[in-house]
């Protein structure tokens, strides 16, 4: 009977032994040799504490590359610079017959205003084609005394206008031309910020205004006169074009290979101008 006793002592502290084992809310007290086990009915279930997951820091976005198609976009912007006469054999001095036609190089200023760019690209943003649209303006700052006609060979020429009448303290023929260029391009980066890039092809324009402004004083006061024509200016040119930059600035360069005048007296004169992009769109 005592070792039946012993056996049902041993197996029903095993069974409670295993329960405190699952059940973790149960409380031991010990009296002499004996042990009480105390289990709670509803025990409380710590939850196990939450393992906050961090994100991974987002990493820089990428642009696309019709992002890339914009980005690397050099034309759209405003150029200011200036303007010059080469005659026939290269020279920027003017001979006996073309002496009417000698300019103020720091008075002879060029304004291009680039206002749309378009963009075909051949390999990447590393090389391609661009056209777009511009509105040229230049003006020459003539030296001498002078009104510019046309004789009766169709020839541009220049009429002396006697000082002791107007003395001009301004002259200038001004030309406004509509352009279309199209340049090859090339890009040493994708990314603009460390970006180099150089363009060559040719601007084809068309001349929508020519006029000539004059100033002069007199002791009745100060007069200005402008008088528009054609003058003989060549309505439709054609220039080769040289852009240089380095990430949103540029510099350019220019040379017509259409003479200023279709005939004028003298040799011909061709227009090269250069300058810097003030301004990127």
């Amino acid at each position: 009977m005592t070792r039946f006793g012993l056996i049902c002592l041993f197996f029903t502290t095993s069974c409670f032994f295993s329960l405190a084992q699952v059940v973790p809310d149960t409380t031991r007290i010990n009296i002499g040799d004996k042990t009480i086990i105390v289990i709670d009915a509803n025990p409380i279930e710590n939850p196990l504490p939450k393992i906050e997951k961090h994100d991974k820091p987002a990493k820089p976005d990428r642009l696309s590359d019709s992002d890339l198609k914009y980005e690397l976009n050099h034309f759209a912007g405003v150029d200011f610079g200036f303007c010059m006469l080469l005659d026939s054999r290269g020279s920027l001095k003017r001979d006996s017959s073309t002496e009417w036609l000698s300019i103020n190089n720091g008075r002879s200023l060029n304004w291009r205003l680039n206002l749309i760019e378009a963009k075909a690209r051949i390999h990447k943003d590393y090389i391609g084609i661009y056209t777009g649209f511009s509105v040229s303006f230049c003006s020459y700052g003539l030296i001498n005394n002078i009104n510019i006609e046309v004789n009766e060979k169709s020839e541009a020429m220049g009429v002396p206008v006697d000082p002791q009448e107007r003395q001009f303290s301004k002259n200038k023929l001004r030309t406004t031309a509509l352009q279309v260029p199209v340049m090859l391009e090339f890009n040493t980066k994708k990314n603009n910020k460390k970006n180099f890039h150089f363009a060559v092809g040719a601007l084809g324009g068309w001349v929508s205004s020519v006029i000539t402004k004059q100033k002069w004083e007199t002791e009745r006061g100060d007069f200005t006169e402008r008088r528009s024509g054609g003058f003989r200016v060549t309505p439709y040119t054609l220039d080769m074009a040289i852009r240089l930059g380095y990430r949103r600035t540029a510099v350019f360069f220019t040379y017509a290979l259409t003479p200023l005048f279709i005939a004028n007296v003298g040799l011909p004169v061709y227009p090269i101008s250069f300058g810097v992009q003030l301004l990127q769109f």
